[in-house]
């Protein structure tokens, strides 16, 4: 009797502890945790769960551009679904009834969207779905980028590796390509870098505020919305974790895409 209850002990230790893990390192768990959505005709567009957590967003003078400082910690206290992929032409075509991209393909992420059709694009989506979406905070994104690092790129600093995750200016032949043929980050998201920039929620300012913060949402107004991750035609140093771009909400341009994320109730 005494050696069960022991028994039993060990596995509720066992089992708090297991909980504990997957609070503290969320990648433990995120790969198992993914839902799909069909959004008509059978049409798919596929998530996974990002669990809460403390980072490291920015970086600093010495390692990045100005904009990128200063480096603070933040914390994403609630958990949410972020697309797998970028947006696709498919996708697009399936709920908006036209394809706007300069590179046509119906698994390459949809191109030449400004951040106002994004925002056209997601209430469709609601509606089709009665599902409640938004574009990620340049917090989430950096945050589901990073995947748990403090690395220039979820893999780590080297360079010469980025070809294996991204498509860029040194690979892409000038176009963009199909979404996932590259590797995933930790998290299983893929092409956060590369393939085309991604439209944020926030508002573009400059530099970070001073001090910690915790669901951050970007300045309350501006002249830009953020862009993140990089394009297919630029160089390595625009396609990683922690750099910053901005433009017009009006702004489409062959670069420009957007991956959404599903808010959890």
């Amino acid at each position: 009797m005494k050696m069960k209850s022991f028994l039993l002990l060990c596995l509720v230790i066992l089992g708090i502890a297991s909980l504990g893990l997957m609070y503290l390192y969320p990648s433990m768990s995120a790969k198992s945790q993914t839902e799909s959505m069909d959004i008509g005709h059978g049409v798919t567009m596929e998530f996974v769960l990002i669990h809460p957590g403390s980072f490291t967003m920015g970086s600093s003078l010495h390692t990045g551009v100005g904009d990128e400082a200063p480096e603070h910690r933040v914390t994403i206290t609630k958990p949410f679904y972020m697309g797998i992929y970028e947006v696709t032409q498919e996708q697009w075509q399936e709920l908006m009834g036209n394809n706007p991209s300069t590179f046509k393909g119906d698994q390459a992420p949809v191109d030449s969207v400004s951040w106002d059709e994004a925002q056209r694009f997601i209430v469709k989506l609601q509606e089709k779905t009665g599902r409640k979406f938004t574009l990620p905070t340049e917090a989430q994104w950096e945050y589901a980028a990073r995947a748990g690092t403090s690395t220039a790129w979820d893999f780590g600093d080297n360079e010469s590796l980025l070809g294996e995750y991204a498509w860029f200016g040194d690979n892409s032949g000038g176009a963009t390509h199909p979404a996932g043929q590259k590797k995933p980050n930790a998290w299983g998201l893929h092409d956060l870098y590369g393939n085309v920039q991604e439209w944020c929620r926030d508002w573009y300012a400059a530099p970070y505020p001073q001090g910690d913060a915790a669901d951050p949402q970007g300045p309350k107004s501006g002249e830009s919305r953020v862009l993140r991750g990089g394009a297919w035609g630029d160089d390595y140093t625009m396609v990683r974790s922690a750099y910053r771009n901005a433009a017009g909400a009006d702004a489409k341009t062959p670069g420009i895409g957007f991956r959404v994320v599903m808010e959890i109730d």
